[in-house]
């Protein structure tokens, strides 16, 4: 069958991405064109789009590649659904207005941009995440079919959660030594945020498998949870905890106020064994507040040091762009060619020499990126996004309705708090390993809110 040959030629051969485009773009016109002539393939085109998003929950923490070819087989299926079903409207998801303005801000500065192929791959990207999450809040047209999907994020978050912690304890040593905790995917900043998402999802485990009992669910969900808590400290993720800390909370709060006490003392002492015992988790803490200490304690160049650099830098950018900025994905390009908004000089503690840094091309943080890339308007209307992912989630949950409804709620709260918080350091929207997960969950709860009772859709 095609499917299975696309995936094929998408994740194992090695292809150029222009390769890769013009296929992906072949295979579409081909799908589209088939949508057009026989409307009644609608069903399948149905399926093998419910057939990627399967694919996206599951693999997300445990191969990217074919996560990132779910999403595409899903947008690609998508619209020809809507095309054999002759419906061009976009689902209404309660984020429309913001997710089509920011779109079209980003499409905009290709227009203006200093860096055209970054524009064209960062921008590109945006595009189709946005594209992948009105996919997802149109096809899980029932509740059965979003416990699906979440029942599969949950599932494999405990295999990549158990994995993680396998490889820091017996494999990496993280603990004591400045080595990090990568999971399946081998990636040291996207994996610690990613498990935050799969701990937000096993807080809610009860609402995903209904076979268990109740206290063997809760058994399974609290072990699970707390070894994605002990993956994020082997991960020595500071962007991670910035963001797993307060969502737990103000996840535990909604749920129990009692509860919100006893789960706050635990992550105190938690969080302090893991201070007292690892040298490297102290340091990267107390560095947080005072650069220095980080380039004491390992012998080399604070991190932080570089981080403060870049912020200061895509300031100075934003000041000199304040309504476009230089294009998104831009900021590299626009950094490497004016000397002025490069990182200033150093003292290497090694040598004791003064060095020039070239630690990254990128500001390290989300918030400043749209700053510098896109601008002020840009920043307004993505912050109005930010702030509908939190303020609608806790109204639905508020709201008197069912169980279901009320969970998928808290799964979007939570993990639009996660992903707030990665923003400040290691995501930002173009990250296809964090920006498109939390697009999953506010796409999840978007479904939600139109999902019809499986009892009356006939399947």
């Amino acid at each position: 069958m095609i499917p299975p040959l696309f995936m094929r030629i998408y994740t194992t051969m090695p292809l150029a991405p222009d390769i890769k485009i013009i296929i992906i773009v072949l295979f579409s016109a081909i799908f589209f064109l088939i949508a057009a002539k026989k409307p009644n393939f609608a069903g399948l085109f149905e399926f093998f789009g419910l057939c990627g998003i399967f694919l996206f929950s599951f693999f997300i923490l445990l191969n990217v590649g074919i996560a990132i070819f779910g999403m595409v087989m899903t947008i690609i299926f998508f619209i020809a659904y809507k095309i054999a079903k002759r419906d061009y409207s976009l689902p209404e998801t309660g984020f429309n207005i913001p997710v089509l303005i920011y779109a079209g801000i980003v499409l905009a500065s290709f227009f203006w941009t200093y860096d055209a192929f970054g524009s064209i791959n960062q921008g590109g990207e945006i595009v189709y995440f946005f594209a992948f999450f009105f996919a997802v809040a149109g096809l899980l047209k029932t509740e059965k079919r979003i416990n699906l999907m979440i029942g599969a994020f949950a599932f494999s978050s405990g295999i990549a959660i158990l994995y993680g912690l396998i490889q820091g304890l017996f494999y990496i040593n993280a603990l004591h030594s400045v080595n990090r905790v990568t999971g399946p995917i081998g990636n040291w900043t996207g994996f610690p945020v990613q498990v935050s998402f799969g701990i937000v999802v096993l807080l809610c485990f009860y609402v995903l498998y209904t076979t268990f009992s109740c206290r063997l669910r809760n058994f399974i969900a609290l072990l699970l949870i707390f070894a994605g808590l002990l993956d994020v400290v082997m991960s020595k993720a500071r962007s991670a905890w910035i963001g797993i800390i307060p969502a737990l909370l103000v996840l535990i709060y909604l749920k129990s106020k009692k509860m919100f006490a006893v789960i706050l003392v635990i992550i105190v002492i938690f969080n302090g064994v893991f201070f007292l015992a690892s040298k490297t988790f102290r340091a990267r803490i107390f560095s947080m507040v005072n650069s220095k200490v980080y380039s004491f304690s390992s012998k080399s160049h604070g991190d932080i040091e570089s981080h403060l650099a870049l912020i200061e830098s895509s300031w100075k950018v934003f000041k000199r762009f304040p309504l476009t900025g230089v294009g998104v994905g831009a900021f590299s390009k626009y950094f490497d060619t004016h000397e002025d908004v490069r990182y200033p000089w150093y003292i290497n503690p090694k040598t004791g020499k003064k060095t020039y840094d070239l630690y990254d091309d990128w500001p390290e943080n989300g918030y400043m990126q749209t700053l510098a890339e896109t601008g002020i308007f840009s920043f307004i209307v993505l912050m109005w996004f930010f702030f509908e992912g939190i303020r609608r989630p806790i109204r639905s949950f508020r709201e008197k309705g069912g169980l279901f409804k009320k969970k998928a709620a808290m799964a979007a709260l939570g993990a639009s708090i996660v992903f707030y918080g990665s923003f400040l350091g290691v995501s930002n929207m173009s990250n296809n390993e964090l920006s498109s997960l939390w697009l999953f969950f506010l796409a999840v709860f978007a479904a939600s809110n139109l999902a019809i009772n499986p009892r009356v859709d006939v399947e």
